[in-house]
């Protein structure tokens, strides 16, 4: 029975990440970022950890689609359309990068020690904080990148041109 729950919530992740990915709309895919915020956190509580799935909720729901919102209404889109199309000397240099970053976190998915089902994690803030910096730390660090990435993706799109 575990295991269909975790195939659910990993194919819903799925679906919803497929959906930031390939639509069109933006706010068609912040709307699919919530439902993979929503099966991560399911996800969290499958593997009892209550406190970081309403921390997922809190922090991802709330905050950062607010952060997603605002930047929707502030970027110019009739200049993001100029841009549209397919980006062959983008995809020459990016696929590289991509398939190093597979191999990495392939190699570090097999070898490493990740939550199993099952596996509890306490509930009280310290614990917490000690497992996100030390276990969890470079889930963390690759989530911040991404955002940081996206903030800068923003203002960039966003500045006046000169």
């Amino acid at each position: 029975m575990e295991w269909l729950i975790f195939g659910f919530l990993s194919s819903w992740a799925i679906l919803s990440v497929f959906g930031v990915l390939f639509l069109k709309n933006p706010v068609h895919a912040i709307l699919s970022f919530v439902s993979l915020i929503l099966a991560v956190a399911g996800m969290f509580l499958h593997l009892g950890a209550e406190l970081l799935a309403g921390l997922q909720l809190v922090i991802y729901a709330v905050a950062i689609v607010v952060f997603y919102v605002l930047v929707i209404t502030t970027v110019p889109w009739e200049k993001v359309k100029r841009f549209e199309g397919f980006y062959k000397k983008e995809l020459i240099f990016g696929f590289p990068v991509l398939l190093l970053a597979f191999v990495l976190f392939a190699y570090a998915v097999l070898k490493g020690n990740f939550a199993r089902v099952g596996m509890a994690v306490e509930n009280n803030p310290k614990a917490v904080g000690k497992a996100i910096f030390t276990t969890y730390l470079f889930p963390l660090e690759v989530a911040s990148v991404i955002l940081l990435t996206a903030m800068l993706g923003a203002i960039l799109l966003g500045r006046k041109e000169e």
